[in-house]
């Protein structure tokens, strides 16, 4: 049922400037809440036709479409076989068995180190990897310190505009020269069968050196992971706050680890070195270099691979390392790698798209809730990568597919969209969004965005109305 009757819309359509096609409007439309805001556009990928165009050139609240935009200018400006590289290097004489000088670690921003998410980079093939360089050398033992070179990101580790209470959690944490377990540590609570009391932290892992969390995390009747980590680099003192169920030992939530290569160093000096004592520093120039040699290189996965686990399963870490990649392939050296990033961007689509367009973009994974795209622009863009890029089949598959994978896994999986959309969402509070490409059998393929601000009802209900629009826009 739609908020107001068909002539009211009709009226606020045509004042807002909306274009038609040959076909009306889809009826979902008016389910859409008349204070909420948003912009769609449905485009034939061959002749160019629009199957529905509401108010395309409204920016708006993104979310994780945002990602789109940075692994599709990753994979044009890097290429899809790009790969990072992270180095270890020596400076010293090996006698007996012993480094008589420092082991250097040299971070190249490589994201997948330890992740997860690949399996070729888990911490046991890294850390056997560096056992192995150590043996090449005939290095049992060191006798100095093991280096951290943090010089990679210029300037911050840290983008703008982002929320100060998602700097804590896993899902917010920043990149770093030398990432590590996809800068993530883990904290085991303790929670009282009885609601309202406050839970006790039971396990940090790994521990983090000179810092004490506190807990006032309480107890409650609900299912949900609804704690929050606030702390940053440099605090002595973290907190948590919120809530979790009642009655669970060992409940587990993922904080941002504030010194990831150090944590590195700490592992390599514990696992590998079987010295756990040893002098550990990070360091932010490359001084070092002048006496130093190379023993060793680990690399990540092609970009192609990155790109597919940050869009399939929207990885916010990811998708911030690829920014400053392109920041520092931009090289300019009177901007951070953030911003020459954020300007590689705008310059790079700015050259290559027709229809006007405005984008305010602070971040690479759209977590910064500033990030705003409009509709016309994400079309024209993905639009480009189908009939211009080389890239086009890597950057398709890289997105999720409806009822099948990813973040579309439980979107359009019911009807005739089924299999058929090969896309991305981006979700925060009052935001909904979808885009990418619907392959019909037998008709021309589609480029599509909707997305939807301000609603002020349940997710879920928004999901179905997007849906909904996008099934009736195209059974014409």
């Amino acid at each position: 049922m739609g908020w107001t009757n068909k002539n009211f819309w009709g009226l606020c359509f045509t004042f807002l400037g909306m274009s038609l096609s040959a076909q009306e409007l889809p009826k979902t439309l008016s389910e859409i809440p008349p204070h909420a805001s948003y912009s769609i556009l449905v485009r034939d990928l061959n002749d160019k036709k629009e199957l529905i165009s509401v108010t395309p050139q409204r920016t708006l609240v993104s979310a994780s479409l945002m990602k789109l935009v940075t692994t599709a200018t990753a994979l044009e400006v890097l290429g899809h076989d790009y790969q990072f590289s992270t180095r270890f290097w020596i400076n010293g004489p090996v006698l007996n068995g012993e480094l008589n000088g420092n082991l250097i670690v040299e971070g190249g921003g490589d994201p997948t180190l330890g992740s997860q998410y690949f399996k070729s980079q888990s911490p046991e093939i890294i850390l056997s990897k560096v056992l192995e360089f150590l043996k090449e050398q005939g290095i049992e033992r060191i006798e100095g310190n093991i280096l951290v070179d943090n010089s990679w990101i210029k300037n911050s580790r840290f983008p703008s505009r982002r929320l100060w209470e998602d700097m804590g959690n896993y899902y917010g944490a920043p990149p770093a020269a030398l990432t590590w377990k996809d800068n993530s540590f883990n904290i085991g609570l303790k929670s009282s069968s009885q609601l309202g009391q406050k839970c006790d932290i039971v396990e940090i892992d790994p521990p983090l050196k000179r810092i004490s969390i506190t807990s006032n995390v309480v107890s409650a009747s609900h299912q949900n992971d609804s704690a929050y980590i606030y702390g940053l680099p440099g605090m002595r003192k973290w907190e948590i706050r919120g809530s979790i169920p009642a009655g669970i030992n060992g409940f587990i939530i993922k904080g941002a680890l504030p010194y990831p290569g150090m944590t590195f160093a700490s592992e390599v000096a514990g696992k590998v070195l079987l010295q756990p004592g040893i002098g550990m520093q990070e360091v932010t120039d490359s001084g070092w270099k002048s006496d130093a040699r190379l023993i060793g290189e680990i690399k990540s996965p092609h970009l192609s691979e990155i790109v597919r686990e940050i869009n399939h399963r929207s990885l916010n870490l990811g998708a911030d390392h690829l920014l400053l990649a392109l920041g520092k392939k931009a090289g300019n050296i009177n901007l951070s790698d953030w911003d020459g990033g954020l300007e590689l961007i705008r310059k790079y689509w700015g050259k290559r798209l027709t229809q006007p367009y405005y984008n305010n973009i602070k971040d690479g994974s759209g977590l910064a809730p500033l990030n705003t795209l409009s509709s016309v622009f994400l079309v024209g863009m993905i639009d480009y990568m189908y009939n211009n890029s080389p890239n086009r089949d890597v950057f398709k598959t890289s997105l999720a597919q409806s009822g099948r994978s990813g973040t579309l896994k439980y979107v359009w999986n019911d009807g005739v969209l089924n299999g058929k959309v090969w896309g991305k969402s981006g979700s925060m509070q009052d935001v909904m969004c979808y885009s990418g490409y619907v392959f019909r059998q037998g008709k021309s393929p589609l480029a599509f965005a909707i997305m939807v601000n301000h609603f002020g009802i349940e997710s879920r209900e928004v999901r179905k109305i997007i849906e909904k629009i996008l099934e009736e826009s195209i059974s014409g």
